[in-house]
């Protein structure tokens, strides 16, 4: 029983979380667009003999796995189904709880992600 309380708690954060961030989400694809820039504008640039590497576009490739992880969380938790269980049919309280089911799916596929990208960021920066 308490694991189901933890899920519900997880979703609750990621549902907060994501309402909170939603005024960002313009922002983020402005910001993708300029990583996307940099990125392209440094493999033109090394496609040049004379140059040398440069992190930039190291940096710029973990930032837009970052971004893409950001949007991936505004997308899927801001619109979460609520749990009312007095007020609908046997029908609709089936329907949200396998819908809410499969938002903890979610939920625990978004946080191994997260954690395979932190670990791909420390790799790729050798920190």
């Amino acid at each position: 029983m308490s694991h189901l309380r933890v899920g519900l708690f997880m979703l609750e954060i990621l549902e907060k979380l994501s309402s909170k961030l939603q005024p960002f989400r313009k922002l983020t694809y402005i910001v993708a667009v300029l990583l996307i820039a940099v990125i392209v504008a440094q493999v033109l640039q090394t496609s040049l003999p004379t140059q040398s590497t440069d992190p930039t576009a190291m940096l710029s490739f973990v930032g837009l796995i970052w971004l893409l992880l950001f949007n991936i969380l505004l997308s899927l938790f801001h619109n979460l189904p609520k749990n009312d269980e007095v007020s609908q049919g046997v029908f609709t309280r089936a329907k949200i709880k396998l819908q809410r089911s499969l938002y903890h799916l979610l939920a625990l596929l978004f946080i191994g992600l997260t954690l395979v990208i932190v670990f791909l960021s420390v790799r790729m920066l050798r920190i």
